[in-house]
């Protein structure tokens, strides 16, 4: 259903030097073990204790990074998209918007809400600008979640876009909002509201 995408398996002259360690199995928690300095020239944070999945995914992919699993096992890109499926169905849609974004020069953050990314301008920048909700083409949403993902990046000053992501793999960006008509009844004959 989905288009692969091909792994970088050269480092280009780097050595993996970031080694993460899966801290959590059941919510795919990652720390740094070794390589915080070398982890930061690659994610957009200023400082970093804990990774979000996605944030690993995109460090195997580049070929910078190991992940360690509880039992001593190495995990490839594949083996940690897969177990990351497990938990979230969005995960493979999600790493493809995130990767998109990278490759787009924007500074991808996990966001606040499952299947969400927030957006920063500079890396030292601690203020966000845009928050994306990861949607799949033909897997039906609830007009509820829509609205409240607008209000919520509304309330905090942020720009809502959805991210579609068809079955190809091609990602679509739109803008979202809330239409409230300002006139709610017609006016009465005369031009006088009721």
């Amino acid at each position: 259903m989905y288009h692969s995408i091909r792994l970088r398996r050269e480092t280009r002259g780097n050595k993996l030097t970031i080694e993460l360690k899966i801290v959590d199995e059941k919510t795919l928690e990652l720390v740094i073990v070794k390589g915080i300095d070398e982890a930061l020239k690659h994610l957009p944070y200023a400082s970093i204790h804990r990774l979000h999945p996605l944030e690993a995914l995109y460090l195997l992919y580049n070929g910078v990074a190991t992940v360690i699993g509880h039992d001593g096992k190495n995990y490839t890109f594949e083996d940690l998209i897969k177990k990351y499926s497990r938990l979230n169905p969005y995960a493979w849609v999600e790493f493809e918007v995130y990767l998109d974004l990278r490759k787009r020069g924007r500074l991808p953050v996990p966001g606040p809400r499952p299947h969400s990314i927030l957006l920063r301008r500079r890396k030292r920048e601690p203020k966000y600008t845009h928050y994306i909700l990861v949607l799949e083409e033909n897997r039906p949403v609830k007009l509820v979640t829509l609205y409240s993902f607008v209000e919520e990046a509304a309330k905090n000053g942020w720009e809502p876009l959805l991210a579609i992501v068809d079955r190809y793999g091609d990602i679509t960006y739109y803008t979202a909002s809330i239409f409230r008509p300002g006139l709610t009844r017609l006016p009465r004959e005369g031009g006088t509201e009721p």
